[in-house]
């Protein structure tokens, strides 16, 4: 017989004493050790719906926590969106989303998954990378100047003009725009952005599914009873 086969059998009859003398209660999973689980993964980019333009939305980083008191994952998730028109960039933030859920361990088929998610605040970081353009500056670009000086109809004809659409709803998209607030644009898209997120928790690249080949996970598999979060940790409960 090998050898590593001998010490794995040895592991295993020592674990499960363990568990049977209730020395061997449960096994913690640090913050970092999930981040370490998650950051290869990133980033991730989403497509963004916009009325007559496009958008994408990505998630670049995230930090971990698991407050001592809370018994959900907290996920500060670092990422940004873009608005285009005619291939130019009429909006572009930083901006960072405060995720909370349950984990679940789901013993039938042996994988963690999150639960009761929702989204707790979603802000702008003001930086270097905003860009928020006025779309009569936008107008004045990409509509020859001749072409403005004669329109007789309203600014929603220029944007018609603009998009190449009739639609009252991308009129009314890029109205938004004239006031100028970056807060106004990422309130209209946060729906959008929560469902992008929420169908991303979901998702079985979101589901960890545990490994019978390592030894610890497969203990898990044989004993384990629930996974929580308690005391600022991870917590699988035999």
């Amino acid at each position: 017989m090998k050898l590593h086969s001998i010490k794995g059998k040895l592991r295993y009859v020592f674990a499960r004493c363990m568990l049977l003398c209730r020395k061997l209660t449960h096994v913690d999973y640090s913050t970092k050790e999930i981040s370490d689980l998650i950051q290869p993964h990133l980033p991730l980019s989403f497509s963004v719906d916009v009325p007559a333009g496009s958008g994408r939305f990505s998630l670049n980083k995230t930090h971990i926590s698991m407050p001592h008191k809370s018994n959900k994952i907290q996920a500060k998730a670092e990422g940004c969106i873009e608005i285009t028109y005619l291939g130019n960039p009429i909006y572009r933030a930083h901006l960072v989303l405060e995720v909370k859920a349950k984990p679940y361990y789901d013993s039938r088929h042996h994988k963690i998954l999150l639960t009761d998610l929702y989204i707790s605040e979603i802000y702008l970081l003001n930086d270097e990378y905003s860009v928020l353009k006025d779309t009569s500056t936008l107008l004045n670009q990409l509509v020859p100047s001749p072409v403005l000086n004669v329109l007789t109809g309203t600014m929603k004809t220029a944007f018609n003009l603009m998009t190449g659409s009739t639609t009252t709803e991308a009129s009314r998209y890029l109205h938004m725009y004239l006031g100028g607030s970056k807060q106004k644009v990422l309130d209209f898209h946060k729906p959008q952005l929560e469902h992008i997120i929420i169908d991303l928790a979901a998702s079985e690249d979101m589901q960890y599914r545990l490994d019978k080949n390592d030894f610890e996970e497969n203990l898990f598999i044989q004993f384990g009873k629930e996974v929580v979060v308690e005391d600022g940790y991870l917590r699988f409960k035999f």
